[in-house]
């Protein structure tokens, strides 16, 4: 048995961890596509396409307020270069969560030590995700925070808006005006020019005429 065909499950047992603990790793490659303000993809060595979103911050929606602008920043910031993601988790659709760090934009050769979350914040374009960013240290917490205050100070980005609408409440309420199966059903019937009508109501219609 070669070390790369060791199972995960036997490594966290040999290392005194939970069966079902992540294994932290970094990823390294290059950034391919940006979906929105918060998840891009990247190609590692072996050219594999691997989604991931950035831990500890939640950008706007595409199709909300700021949601483009909030993209193109993240563009801006890694699209075409090379990335080290650090995580040790998946979410339930299979995207890496982890913390993407890239070189400073004014020296391509450095260290990989700009992280691209902090950025989004402190730009103005993204909320700290203060309920899913348990794999943020303390210290990274904490500047999270801090640049949030300093955007939302500065009025930077999304903050010109006099009350933005963070994404987990506007996801909330697009989920909360989606029409039922119902609803589209009738509105379909409606312009066909058919009426819908209740069975028992009808029958008691044709039996008192």
């Amino acid at each position: 048995m070669t070390p790369a065909s060791v199972r995960p499950w036997l490594v966290a047992l040999l290392l005194g961890m939970p069966a079902g603990a992540s294994l932290a790793a970094v990823l390294h490659g290059q950034v391919v596509r940006v979906a929105d303000g918060d998840t891009l993809t990247v190609a590692d060595g072996r050219h594999r396409k691997i989604k991931v979103r950035l831990v500890g911050i939640d950008a706007p929606e595409k199709d909300q307020p700021y949601g483009r602008e909030a993209k193109a920043h993240l563009a801006s910031l890694v699209l075409g270069k090379a990335v080290d993601v650090e995580w040790d988790k998946r979410d339930i659709y299979g995207r890496v969560i982890g913390q993407v760090l890239v070189a400073p934009g004014n020296c391509p050769a450095c260290d990989k030590i700009r992280d691209a979350g902090l950025a989004q914040i402190s730009a103005g374009y993204a909320w700290w995700y203060r309920s899913e960013s348990r794999e943020l240290t303390h210290e990274e917490k904490s500047r999270y925070a801090l640049a949030e205050n300093a955007a939302r100070a500065r009025h930077g980005g999304l903050w010109a808006a006099p009350a933005p609408m963070p994404p987990w409440e506007w996801r909330h309420g697009q989920a909360g005006h989606s029409p039922s199966l119902l609803a589209k059903t009738r509105e379909r019937i409606r312009k066909a020019g058919t009426v819908i009508r209740h069975p028992v109501r009808s029958a008691r219609r044709r039996q008192n005429s």
